[in-house]
């Protein structure tokens, strides 16, 4: 008999396939939630087909009902969750030659106590900071570094192991790293190989998104035209891995055009009721789950279904996403580190708040919400007309000018909105 979907999600990674880079930090929260949406789903599915007949009520006086839907094992606190790509091949190597378990994508999911609210924050790879001593696989320590990437933690902990049974210990050190930056413990984690994303978005009819302009990425096997566009699976691992070909190159901006990617994939699994279409549905989640590495804490189709119920009334716009502020390394124009406003988004994670509409954020309904340097004021500009691209949607009205010395929010919406 074939093994069920969910034991696949044992604690290991599989080998990805040859098209898929390490940089696909676009799906890690979109295959969070949509995973215990659609574990839910099934779980419901199955569970409806088995005929129960309780004697509780029988053999006592004074029965307690039992819970009707599946319980949430955090109720009543705050959830929070590394989720971390990781490209382990099946010879151990990555394209450049590298050895071990690498790690080029995290980000820290947190789940508000009252469940109405769902922040995203990345951190990029490129962040330089203190990586604490951690243990290793062979039983020894690693010496701690004051000044070292981010990313490098995830493979420092694996200590160039490609075993997969050691994933924890990479997991464990960058667990440890973001402890240290953000001041949070945090005792859930997630590894996501990326071996499952091309049927995630083919089972989801591709994902609709908006681009400013053409991009041709040869490394990333990419060809698209500017304007709206479906990205199908290939479409968009292409999409997430591409960096130098379009925009400043930059991967913070990047990690931008990922999260509008992230927003999108979750609007369509939104319009999409994938547990009509049985065999998609079933396809994805084996993909999905045999790509996942989990603590024991998460790692059940119980816990998972509990959490979805629990997130089930959290609307679009309150999933947010945020880049952790930063600004260039003074001793490294390629390298970044964080700025005092990474400080308060920390603190709001900490004390379990909203992430204050000072910090840039996108929200998954599509709007992007940005302060200005300064008041919005009338320019002499203003009174030209401008022509927009053919095709793209028309923008969003401006606010309305903030008062003197404050900073305004600027919401803006994405144009894949519009795009069908």
């Amino acid at each position: 008999m074939p093994p069920s979907p969910m034991s696949r999600a044992r604690h290991s990674t599989k080998d990805l396939s040859r098209h898929i880079g390490r940089r696909f930090g676009l799906s890690l929260l979109a295959i969070a939630l949509f995973l215990t949406s659609a574990a839910y789903g099934v779980y419901n599915q199955l569970n409806s087909q088995i005929d129960r007949q309780d004697v509780t009520t029988l053999l006592v006086d004074d029965p307690t009902a039992a819970p009707s839907h599946p319980v949430d094992d955090f109720d009543g606190r705050p959830v929070n969750i590394l989720i971390m790509g990781s490209d382990v091949r099946r010879e151990g190597e990555y394209d450049d030659g590298t050895e071990g378990m690498r790690s080029d994508t995290t980000v820290i999911f947190h789940l508000s106590a009252d469940r109405k609210r769902i922040d995203v924050v990345s951190i990029p790879r490129d962040t330089m900071l203190a990586i604490p001593s951690c243990k290793l696989p062979d039983g020894s320590k690693s010496e701690a570094q004051s000044y070292a990437m981010f990313n490098s933690a995830f493979s420092t902990g694996a200590n160039s192991s490609s075993n997969p049974a050691d994933t924890k210990y990479a997991a464990a050190c960058a667990m440890r790293t973001v402890a240290n930056l953000t001041g949070m413990r945090i005792e859930n984690f997630m590894v996501i190989d990326f071996s499952g994303f091309e049927s995630m978005v083919n089972a989801l009819g591709g994902v609709p998104m908006y681009l400013d302009e053409p991009i041709e990425d040869q490394n990333a096997d990419l060809s698209l035209s500017a304007g709206c566009q479906r990205l199908n699976g290939q479409q968009a691992l292409g999409y997430a891995r591409t960096r130098y070909s379009v925009g400043d190159g930059s991967d913070i901006s990047r990690i931008s055009r990922q999260q509008k990617l992230m927003a999108a994939m979750m609007r369509a699994a939104m319009n999409k009721n994938l547990l009509t279409e049985g065999p998609a549905l079933y396809d994805f989640i084996s993909a999905t789950l045999s790509s996942l590495t989990v603590d024991p804490a998460i790692g059940n189709l119980s816990t998972l279904a509990g959490l979805a119920m629990s997130m089930n009334s959290i609307g679009m716009q309150n999933v947010n996403f945020i880049t952790m502020p930063n600004t260039v390394d003074p001793l490294d124009d390629n390298r970044v580190i964080p700025t005092d406003d990474a400080s308060t988004v920390w603190e709001a994670l900490r004390k379990d708040a909203p992430i204050p509409g000072t910090i840039t954020h996108t929200s998954a309904d599509g709007s992007t919400t940005a302060p200005t340097d300064q008041p919005s004021t009338p320019s002499a500009s203003d009174g030209q007309e401008t022509t927009p691209d053919q095709g793209a949607p028309a923008p969003a009205p401006a606010p309305a000018p903030a008062p003197s010395g404050q900073s305004a929010p600027v919401p803006t919406k994405d144009p894949a909105l519009e795009c069908r």
